[in-house]
């Protein structure tokens, strides 16, 4: 999480307002969530010469309860921060401990023989939290691309499946955008082709 700078070359001296620090952990439930959970998605590619926009509708399969209730319970936890003051970022690692219940699930889908397929995403920086999601979503079809493109030789009109995240994704800052580069083992529902003309 970057720091402001209230001058040329200095940073904050207070602790980040609430609303940053709550943006983190909504980001970090995200990431939890869809390394057991996962989501489904539906996307539309784009298709100029049938006027078609792309469209990716990406839903939540389950979410984690975070840091909610009393801390020594708690299964998520801040367990170290560190401040790089010549960059000015702010460093969070968080732990996640899981029920058997979300255990069993991430095993689950550890089990199944699905297709793993990696992509980069880009969403403009314009608010943390929005924009991180949105290249992680962008990074998911661009996997979804990548896994099918060489299996499909037509556009398809839909592509309908569900993903889970392998690892943490990773983000970068590049000319004003989010970069996200994310792992994904990916179950593909249907296919939806066009009608022949």
């Amino acid at each position: 999480m970057p720091f402001q700078a209230l001058l040329p070359g200095e940073l904050e001296k207070r602790t980040p307002d609430p609303q940053k620090l709550d943006a983190l952990l909504e980001e970090m439930q995200t990431v939890f969530s869809g390394m057991i959970y996962g989501w489904s998605f539906t996307y539309r590619p784009i298709d100029k010469d049938r006027g078609v926009a792309e469209a990716l509708d990406v839903v939540p399969l389950g979410r984690i309860r975070g840091t909610t209730g009393d801390p020594a319970t708690a299964r998520a936890t801040a367990v170290s921060t560190r401040l790089d003051k010549e960059s000015g970022v702010l460093t969070v690692v968080f732990r996640y401990y899981m029920p058997p219940f979300e255990a069993a699930r991430r095993q689950a889908w550890g089990s199944f023989n699905l297709d793993q397929a990696a992509g980069v995403g880009k969403a403009k920086a314009v608010d943390r939290l929005d924009s991180r999601i949105e290249a992680l979503h962008q990074a998911l079809k661009e996997a979804v691309r990548s896994l099918l493109r060489p299996k499909l030789y037509n556009r398809p009109q839909e592509i309908r499946g569900e993903a889970v995240l392998r690892e943490v994704p990773r983000y970068s800052l590049q000319s004003g955008q989010y970069v996200c580069s994310a792992r994904f083992q990916v179950r593909i529902i249907a296919v939806k082709e066009y009608p022949l003309d």
